[in-house]
């Protein structure tokens, strides 16, 4: 490695690589990752993405085209919304995300608070310890660590039903 090693790019090599790099460094800020830029490199970076016409990219919203439409209700709680959920993101999550406040408390599938009950679709929710075979069979999921694996509809609030 020598830090001071001149790399030439050319403007056709920059319309190839720029939005790679964009992309990394989208990555990288929404998921919390501390890299170091001098300020330099960090204003050079940034001069040259506004004069090749990139804008600074904010935080990708949540698409339903990558994930999931689940459609989350609770009488009880006055609740009928429809939330996309992105492949692999557990329920609490993208409600939180949403906006939406589900109940949880573990956040490890190793308690009941979070106890939802599928009305149609597939969940994945292999993370969870707390349910026995006869209640997953009944559709009942642990939110916090239930990621939808198809299109569906969950009833939530449900902890005292499991009883």
């Amino acid at each position: 490695y020598q830090p001071h090693t001149k790399l030439t790019i050319t403007n056709e090599d920059l319309r190839f690589i720029l939005p790679s790099i964009i992309t990394l460094l989208t990555i990288i800020s929404t998921n919390n990752i501390n890299i170091m830029f001098s300020t330099k490199a960090f204003i050079a970076l940034l001069s040259i993405s506004v004069a090749q016409g990139f804008a600074p990219v904010a935080r990708p919203q949540m698409n339903s085209a990558l994930g999931y439409s689940i459609k989350i209700v609770s009488e009880e709680h006055d609740l009928d919304t429809t939330i996309d959920v992105p492949e692999g993101t557990y329920l609490v999550d993208a409600a939180e995300e949403a906006g939406l406040d589900l109940p949880y408390s573990c956040r490890a599938g190793s308690c009941s608070t979070c106890a939802g009950k599928a009305v149609s679709g597939t969940w994945n929710q292999e993370e969870q310890s707390f349910l026995d075979e006869d209640q997953i069979g009944e559709g009942f999921v642990l939110t916090c660590v239930a990621s939808p694996t198809s299109d569906g509809e969950i009833t939530v609030h449900m902890e005292d039903e499991l009883y």
